[in-house]
């Protein structure tokens, strides 16, 4: 007989304490770990304070103790009595390291048994239940199908979580599926008004055509014919645990068709429709970074002031070492294949290399060096294991910058080469109708990226910044303000590091030796990185940030009105609170862009009042093509082409970060069929910009008109139509034709008498007999655009060797006119006549 049992039995068992620290110390730890650190401590009694707060945010730094701190907030609620307890994550390494934590520490901890089945001791408030998001956030949970009622959740690695509750919640449809076809049936005739040109192209399986979105009317119109069909198909694998937390909610849904197929996503995750989530009694959300705080609102239903009011250690510096450089923006002739073999170098020589691309296509030339894809298998936890027993390699990560460990001794060295690209239609969508979502995405990822290799506040590692897309994004000083104050302070610093060494006579043998004062762990590196995060202030959200989550909550209350079917109401809420809120001063964009959302928010019930605000968003570019009304918006010269090229170029920081953004342009205008036309098109666009003219891309941004538009200092036009990937060897009648239909719409927008010039860009200058231009047509053939590009480029460098700092509009309007670049000369010497082929 066990003598201390019987003692034990014979006495009553004393309460646990609720307060976390001291039910910590009532814990039977493992041996090394009594006590908890200065930062788990702090967090904890901040939490504690606010126990009784339905909701509350934590940011603590990857290695800092969250999983510890996570288990201790919910064993608290459990001991509280609230009920059932769960923490979940996005994977299994997490779940994993969940497990360890809680037997070290001796906190009870369960998982879901075979069959799907909840343990007795979860159902029983006994145990926290540690369970992966996909279980809980899909179509078939099992904490719907058991009507579990959850007291507390913790949500670790948030921002991973709120991915996966958008993807599961949104219907990818394959092109080659029979849904395609009767979706795109139904949508025909509105798609061919909207963009008649770009819909024949996505007919075609163009796999460079652009995005189209369905008209919210046509979406809501035919939302029983929608419901139909894929109801259909609510079995197939696609829909099979995704259909019934989307089928009620449709009308709040987007529907967006590209080259792959049809993605039909949510304004607003619905998540509401997994009550056991949305109607936890605590939820605790915990992540290393928020920088995507919006998404938090909108896709968890978080308050916006939980996110203000997030728990965050008063020091959060402890994120480890990083080294950031730009090899090219220390030195443009560094080309990339020197990186690369630099690059290999250090993998021969014991250090672990990783490398992030955004696609298989950057990943190519890397294969060729011999790395490995560590997903090339679809395994990709464990291909990252053998990473710890790995002593130098070369490796690669494809469009993957997020929920990866590569601590320690796994990756020395991080290569992020190319600027991360999206793959979601609705983001792909967005990013040039509201530049800032551009912006705060590619940032959210980049950081997310940079965070890939330093996992806690002692571990360290170098990063190269490859591709002049990255470089130039990291070089827009307007960019810096959407990463966390700790990657900004390290990414600036790298960025101008090597600014004092004006030797570049070796310039690769520099950049390797300053990494390795980073890998070697120099004293001098590690003092001056120290002093780096000493001088950034602690974590506060910047007023844009507090604006774009204020418009989150804003946007939430009004989709809440829609779904109650208050149409009147959850209008007026995107008018009154966001459009015309002044406090807000939103662009010209954005205005545009909640224009078209209030319209959708009141259609249902009012068509003409939908229709007149789909009008007045037709201010912006890119915009839906009301059913009735103008949707094209004028360009109207304003300042002089001086004044425009200055505020051009203080977007920049420094002067080789405007000359990257320079050589990008130039490197795209090129008559080649190896360069997309849509880059050749977008970089004629840039061309005019950085001539300080005023210039769009009409057809790209309205459906219809010519493929760019100029508009020159004196109120002359330049209507272009570019050929640029064309392998005739003379000018066509289509060409002409073409060029003079959108003649016919600039008359129709701009009246008979504005001043215009017609102009085809293709390499040759010469017609068919049979082809009839007008008298003002002209040609920008090989031989005047190589000029051109030459000229432009002098005269950048020209501005360049003043200082970008420095230069003002009237030593700009003194080089214009050196250059030979003013509106009246680009139009006598670039423009040519066409010429006529005699031969029949």
């Amino acid at each position: 007989m066990n003598i201390f049992k019987k003692k034990l039995e014979s006495k009553s068992k004393p309460s646990l304490p609720i307060d976390p620290i001291d039910l910590y110390q009532s814990l039977y730890h493992k041996e090394g770990y009594a006590y908890l650190r200065g930062i788990q401590e702090e967090v904890l009694k901040s939490w504690h304070l606010r126990r009784n707060d339905k909701e509350v945010l934590c940011k603590m730094n990857t290695g800092s103790g969250k999983t510890l701190v996570s288990l201790l907030m919910l064993y608290s609620k459990l001991v509280e009595g609230v009920g059932t307890v769960v923490y979940t994550c996005p994977d299994k390494y997490l779940l994993e390291q969940a497990k360890k934590q809680a037997n070290l520490y001796g906190i009870p901890v369960c998982e879901i048994e075979s069959g799907n089945q909840f343990p007795a001791d979860f159902l029983n408030c006994k145990s926290i239940l540690l369970c992966n998001f996909h279980k809980i956030f899909n179509a078939k949970s099992i904490f719907t199908r058991d009507n579990i009622e959850i007291g507390a959740i913790v949500i670790d690695d948030a921002h991973t979580c709120v991915d996966i509750a958008r993807q599961n919640t949104t219907l990818n449809i394959s092109s080659t599926h029979t849904i395609f076809d009767r979706l795109i049936l139904l949508f025909q005739d509105e798609l061919k008004r909207q963009a008649p040109g770009s819909y024949r192209s996505l007919l075609d399986g163009d796999p460079y055509a652009k995005i189209l979105k369905v008209p919210y009317w046509s979406w809501l119109d035919r939302k029983d014919e929608i419901l139909d069909i894929l109801s259909e198909f609510s079995d197939d694998d696609e829909l099979k645990f995704k259909w019934q937390m989307i089928c009620d909610t449709l009308d709040t849904y987007d529907c967006y068709i590209g080259p792959k197929g049809i993605q039909i996503s949510p304004s607003i995750v619905p998540y509401e429709s997994i009550r056991s989530f949305s109607e936890a009694k605590f939820k605790y959300i915990l992540s290393a970074t928020f920088e995507d705080q919006v998404d938090l609102i909108k896709d968890f239903g978080i308050a916006e002031t939980s996110v203000l009011n997030a728990i965050i250690p008063r020091n959060r510096k402890d994120e480890g070492q990083r080294l950031i450089l730009a090899p090219k923006r220390f030195d443009p002739k560094i080309e990339d294949s020197d990186l690369r073999v630099l690059v290999k170098e250090f993998a021969e020589n014991e250090i672990n290399v990783v490398v992030l691309v955004p696609s298989e296509d950057k990943a190519k030339v890397w294969y060729k060096l011999g790395a490995q894809n560590l997903n090339s298998d679809g395994n990709i936890s464990d291909n990252i294991d053998k990473l710890k027993y790995s002593k130098g390699g070369l490796y690669i990560l494809v469009n993957r910058y997020d929920g990866v460990d590569l601590h320690g001794d796994m990756c020395r060295l991080l290569i992020m080469d190319g600027y991360p690209r999206f793959t979601s239609y609705n983001d792909l969508y967005k990013e040039i109708r509201v530049d800032t979502i551009q912006a705060s995405l590619k940032s959210q990822i980049i950081e997310q990226g940079l965070g890939r290799a330093v996992r806690s506040g002692s571990d360290y590692c170098a990063v190269i910044l490859m591709g002049n897309d990255l470089v130039q994004f990291l070089g827009n000083k307007f960019n810096y303000g959407y990463f966390s104050p700790v990657t900004r302070k390290q990414i600036e610093s790298g960025l101008t590091i090597l600014d004092d060494v004006e030797d570049k006579t070796d310039s690769l043998n520099t950049i390797k030796e300053t990494i390795s004062f980073c890998l070697k762990q120099d004293e001098n590196w590690r003092e001056f990185h120290k002093t780096i995060l000493d001088e950034v202030q602690d974590d506060e959200l910047g007023e844009n940030k507090k604006k774009d989550l204020h418009i989150a909550q804003i946007e939430k209350e009004a989709l809440n009105e829609f779904k109650l079917r208050r149409y009147n109401n959850s209008c007026d809420i995107i008018a009154v609170k966001i459009i015309n809120n002044k406090d807000l001063d939103l662009n010209l964009k954005h205005k545009a862009w909640y224009y078209e959302y209030a319209g959708k928010m009141i259609y249902q019930l009012d068509k003409v009042k939908a229709n007149d605000l789909q009008i007045k968003s037709t201010m912006a570019p890119h915009m839906l093509t009301p059913r009735n009304g103008e949707n094209y918006s004028r360009l109207n010269k304003n300042e002089g082409q001086s004044s425009m090229i200055l505020n051009y170029i203080n977007q920049f920081n420094k002067s080789q970060d405007l000359k990257i953004h320079l050589h990008n342009i130039i490197d795209d205008l090129t008559f080649s069929q190896d360069v997309k036309a849509s880059k050749f098109e977008t970089a004629l666009k840039l061309t005019g910009k950085l001539l300080g003219f005023d210039a769009h891309q009409p057809e790209n941004e309205f459906g219809n008109g010519p493929d760019v538009l100029w508009i020159m200092s004196e109120n002359h036009y330049l209507i272009l139509e570019a050929k640029s990937m064309a392998i005739h060897k003379e000018i066509t009648r289509d060409n002409i034709g073409q060029l003079l239909q959108s003649g016919e719409w600039f008359k129709k927008h701009y009246g008979n008498t504005t001043h215009h010039t017609l102009v085809t860009l293709q390499a040759p200058d010469t017609k068919g007999w049979n082809v009839n231009p007008s008298e003002n047509t002209r040609v920008i053939d090989n031989e005047a655009l190589l000029n051109l590009k030459k000229d432009i480029e002098q005269f950048y460098n020209a501005i360049i060797s003043k200082g970008i700092g420095a230069i003002n509009k009237e030593e700009i309007g003194r080089l214009i006119n050196a250059h030979r670049l003013s509106a009246d000369n680009i139009r006598n010497n670039y423009l040519k006549a066409i010429k006529v082929n005699q031969k029949k």
